[in-house]
């Protein structure tokens, strides 16, 4: 049996061979949560400074969702941080734009992961020759992979972006299956800061039981979704493409 590199050996070797793509990876996995930690020290501190204009207004919605699209799409911030913010600060009535912010932004971060070199997929699995195969056997069901990855409420938005342009899911079952997955994390993110009584309750890690339980519920779907796909055989074709 071949033995597998050191993670560490294998990113050197990633680094070698496409060092952009090992810039990639770290920037979805760091720069969110820096962003998040500033931004949100930046509105905690200057909260009393702030002024909420409202998001009915069409200027308003229009540079809300210019900024959604550009700091998610450009993986700057995670979606939930945002999502929680514009509940607490917009409420209900800018649930739409948030939707529409998150969906516009995942083409982006698609678009912009399919900028990398064709063979990146390879050069991260280059170690794991039954990982590779399986993906390529299932090539046409990636909407459901897409589908119970974006339904988690653990796994990044930046990442799974990445994920998918590298696995070339396809843009289309970006948005539509991203689209559906995100909608229940979404909703959770939002309802969190829309029912908050301050900027600070928004902005703690406390959560209610309900919370807690919701988050579990998503967690069992997404991780069965995502054993199913990597364990059970094909059996249809999936119809949209």
């Amino acid at each position: 049996m071949d033995k597998k590199p050191p993670i560490f050996k294998h990113f050197r070797n990633i680094y070698s061979k496409s060092p952009w793509l090992l810039v990639a990876l770290l920037w979805v996995s760091i720069i969110p949560t820096i962003g998040a930690l500033t931004l949100g020290g930046w509105i905690y501190s200057n909260w009393a400074e702030l002024t909420i204009l409202s998001i009915i207004k069409p200027k308003v919605a229009i540079v809300y969702c210019f900024m959604g699209i550009t700091l998610m799409g450009l993986a700057l911030i995670p979606t939930t941080f945002f999502a929680v913010i514009t509940g607490y600060l917009f409420g209900w009535q800018a649930f739409p734009y948030l939707v529409l912010s998150y969906t516009l932004a995942s083409a982006v971060g698609y678009l912009l992961g399919k900028i990398l070199k064709k063979d990146s997929l390879e050069l991260i699995l280059d170690p794991y020759p039954k990982a590779a195969k399986l993906i390529h056997d299932k090539k046409n069901q990636m909407g459901r992979l897409i589908f119970f990855i974006r339904i988690s409420p653990v796994i990044p938005f930046a990442i799974s972006n990445l994920v998918f342009a590298l696995l070339e899911t396809g843009l289309k079952r970006v948005l539509w299956f991203g689209f559906l997955g995100m909608l229940p994390r979404t909703l959770l993110a939002f309802s969190t800061g829309a029912f908050a009584g301050s900027i600070q309750e928004a902005l703690s890690s406390d959560a209610s039981v309900w919370q807690y339980l919701l988050v579990a519920g998503l967690l069992i779907v997404s991780f069965w979704g995502i054993y199913s796909f990597f364990t059970k055989p094909s059996e249809s074709k999936e119809v949209y493409r």
